[in-house]
């Protein structure tokens, strides 16, 4: 089971090896299907509404392909005088599906491109955009072809995931899952046309969002022109096929992803816990100068200096990082403290209609479960028993967010409700 800091307290940072506060340098390299209706704009807004500072530029020419941007002087002058945090590489429309070139041909000239994004960039984050292809017209037998086109397209680009390193950003997936669980909203410009409108642009910024940051869009204003109701569908869809899980699309595999708990030993001095994955070493940055390279540290702070303190945990797989961090300050170390002997299970996770909460030590208190908007769902409390059994069957598909609350300590979680 993997632990997680309560969402309510977290400003997440990534990018390289620089400050986590830093702004992030991200390139989009593609076409039409890569700029129609500002994709790469709205993602800004995104990630800047979420807490993000990003200094954004593109390479989308229509029609080309990696084909025309293997050998392209202005893409190579883009690569050569920025150091990039972040680069989305899009295949070529009938590249995806292996249609206008040769599968293994593509997969050279991405090598080719990431050989030459890291001569500048060698700490680069890269991920390939998996498009859609769009529905030739309102019929079943079209359904069919491009569910089909799908799959051809989604194991094209996992194999040139697979031979490149290079993690997928699944849109091509979302596309799909909302069409079929939302067939009112059609996401390209028309049928036999594989442009996305503005709502499956919309959804591939979403996603792009969800699978660079690993994490979801929370209490966003950003709805552009769709109702608060249709922004949130989308935005759930997004998250869902990005989140659900990171191995489906190699990111879990070769992205680092960093978190920690903290808990008090006095009101002064906290310790640490790493729940980090996918890393080979970590980096402390306790906020107040210091420093450490250890799993788990304790530190002790003065907050006559200052109220409160931001602790950043870099976890780097490579020369790659994820950053993430939490404030800390007298009054949260008064909130929480060490627990003696104190074990928290929770399974099954997926989960299918019912998951128990398990505690060894004190008895649990109280739960809230959480969806992705940060909204509670429910709140219960629990009077003085070590097991709980929680039902779900009424809520739909997706990640929700638990809080256990034991004693004077909060443990928080992640659960996919299949």
């Amino acid at each position: 089971m993997k632990r997680i800091t309560f969402f309510i307290f977290l400003i997440a940072f990534l990018g390289q090896s620089q400050s986590p506060t830093d702004p992030l340098n991200v390139l989009f390299v593609g076409n039409s299907i890569t700029y129609f209706n500002n994709l790469p704009q709205t993602f800004k807004a995104i990630a800047e509404e979420q807490g993000y500072s990003i200094n954004l530029d593109q390479h989308t020419p229509g029609g080309t392909g990696f084909i025309n941007h293997v050998n392209n002087a202005t893409l190579y002058q883009k690569l050569d005088n920025t150091v990039w945090d972040y680069v989305i590489l899009q295949p070529g429309s009938n590249e995806s599906p292996a249609f206008s070139q040769p599968l293994a041909s593509t997969i050279a000239r991405a090598v080719v491109l990431r050989d030459k994004i890291y001569e500048n960039s060698p700490c680069a984050s890269i991920y390939l955009y998996e498009i859609s292809y769009g529905i030739v017209d309102n019929t079943p037998a079209s359904m069919q072809q491009y569910l089909q086109r799908q799959t051809l397209i989604k194991n094209n680009l996992m194999q040139m995931s697979d031979a490149t390193s290079i993690p997928l950003a699944p849109v091509g997936e979302a596309f799909q899952t909302s069409i079929q669980q939302n067939p009112n909203h059609f996401l390209w410009n028309g049928y036999g046309d594989i442009h996305p409108n503005a709502k499956g642009s919309f959804i591939g910024a979403c996603t792009f969002y969800n699978s660079i940051f690993q994490k979801p869009i929370l209490n966003s204003a950003i709805n552009l022109t769709f109702s608060v109701n249709d922004a949130n569908l989308f935005r759930n869809v997004a998250q869902t096929v990005s989140l659900n899980d990171l191995d489906d699309w190699n990111i879990d595999t070769l992205v680092a992803h960093a978190n920690f708990d903290v808990a008090s030993i006095n009101s002064t001095t906290a310790s640490f816990t790493n729940t980090s994955t996918n890393y080979d070493t970590l980096l402390w940055n306790f906020g107040d100068g210091m420093t450490s390279t250890i799993a788990n540290p304790t530190h002790a702070y003065d907050f006559t200096v200052q109220p409160e303190y931001n602790v950043y945990l870099t976890a780097f797989k490579g020369c790659k990082a994820h950053h993430f961090t939490r404030k800390v300050s007298q009054a949260t170390l008064s909130n929480v403290t060490v627990a003696s002997q104190q074990e928290i299970k929770v399974y099954p996770n997926p989960v299918t209609n019912y998951f128990t909460i398990s505690a060894t030590g004190d008895s649990i208190y109280k739960y809230q479960l959480y969806d992705t908007l940060g909204q509670e769902i429910r709140a219960v409390e629990v009077v003085s028993q070590n097991q709980v059994n929680v039902d779900m069957s009424d809520l739909s598909s997706g990640i929700y967010y638990l809080q256990v609350q034991v004693a004077n300590q909060s443990y928080n979680y992640q659960m996919v409700k299949n």
